[in-house]
């Protein structure tokens, strides 16, 4: 399974338009991931009949005014994958500890680390062209029966770090 990892997109319609597209053509992806700011901006994606979760970010009103929840965690092929938008406001010692993947945004810095077993990632931002001296990135997950993985890519379509894990019953492990 192929999910979209996005986050940041602060109202740029054209550069979240412009993944969505050369996601769904090129990886044929199954469902995105939103980690917030700003919650609104995946609202059309239902319109090109694709499954979208998501999570409100630190300036959305969803966060502030608590109608929607921080995290939300999904289980996908047995992987339990947590989205968040602030890891220093929102995660849980618990949601941590039940997480294999741990999706989050906020920083607009793009990272992918393994940590005990548990993958972390950071698809950056859409925002513009250049923000916190950060380019535009994104993600894309692929779960597999026995592996998983993840990749941040820049808007020229080029990967920018990718990591590939082996899956076993006690975590998820380097290849």
């Amino acid at each position: 399974m192929k999910i979209g990892i996005l986050s940041d997109t602060h109202r740029n319609k054209a550069n979240l338009n412009l993944v969505v597209e050369w996601l769904q053509k090129k990886h044929r992806i199954s469902m995105f991931f939103h980690l917030g700011d700003d919650y609104g901006d995946v609202m059309d994606l239902t319109d090109k009949y694709i499954e979208v979760v998501q999570v409100p970010g630190i300036y959305d009103k969803e966060y502030t005014n608590k109608t929607v929840p921080a995290t939300v965690i999904e289980t996908i092929q047995g992987l339990d994958i947590l989205l968040v938008h602030a890891l220093d406001k929102d995660l849980t010692r618990e949601d941590a500890l039940r997480s294999d993947i741990i999706l989050y945004g906020h920083t607009h810095r793009a990272e992918i680390k393994l940590e005990d077993g548990v993958l972390y990632m950071n698809p950056g931002h859409l925002k513009s062209d250049l923000d916190k001296n950060a380019p535009p990135s994104f993600g894309l997950l692929d779960i597999q029966d026995k592996s998983v993985n993840i990749k941040i890519i820049g808007l020229n379509f080029k990967t920018v770090q990718e990591i590939s894990l082996f899956r076993s019953g006690s975590g998820l492990f380097k290849v």
